[in-house]
């Protein structure tokens, strides 16, 4: 960083490194915009989601398959996906696999980054209602990162609007949409509203 903080639970992030930071990933997850480039293709699903589990000795190699199972369903996959690879599954198979593999560490905190804007409108939806459900239930903090403010409004409490890097309007998420403030959330209200 070259100016700035960020602090996650009262810990300033870029004072970490090594084990410190190693612990605290665990608390935070990311879901990646890009399913298919975010999911090694040699790796099975079943793989790619224990893969966490792994690293942070959640589970025993007895257990993984138990919890793997579980994880799929949470998500909405059917545990006999577990043997395939991520080019024999659909765009929202995929994504349900980012999903249910940043969930495996049982994180705090889920980042979410442009994660519906490469899927369908019914898919982009069901994906949509899936994050609410798991947010509620889990108890998850989600930063949901998009430039489609009609998506924002389906999932946010609070909108921050960047331009350039910048945060230029703050709100509840009613008040934003409703009545914004800053020209360029004007603007991406009517690009939302002209799809």
């Amino acid at each position: 960083p070259t100016s700035g903080s960020v602090t996650f639970g009262g810990i300033e992030l870029g004072a970490l490194d090594g084990e410190p930071l190693r612990a605290l990933r665990r608390r935070m997850q990311l879901v990646f915009q890009d399913a298919s480039g975010s999911l090694n293709p040699r790796r099975t699903v079943a793989e790619s989601i224990a893969e966490g589990l792994i690293v942070h000795g959640l589970a025993s190699r007895a257990e993984q398959p138990s919890r793997i199972a579980a994880l799929m369903e949470e998500v909405g996959l059917d545990p006999a996906l577990g043997g395939r690879r991520p080019g024999q599954l659909s765009g929202g198979q995929r994504q349900r696999v980012g999903i249910a593999r940043a969930l495996a560490v049982d994180p705090e905190f889920l980042v979410c980054d442009e994660s519906v804007s490469s899927l369908d409108p019914t898919v982009q939806a069901q994906i949509l209602a899936l994050l609410l459900e798991l947010g509620q239930r889990r108890g998850l903090a989600c930063l949901f990162i998009a430039h489609d403010l009609a998506v924002v409004r389906q999932v946010a409490d609070t909108i921050a609007v960047m331009r350039r890097g910048r945060i230029v309007e703050t709100g509840g998420a009613a008040e934003v949409i409703e009545t914004p403030r800053h020209p360029y959330t004007m603007e991406l209200l009517k690009a939302a509203r002209a799809k």
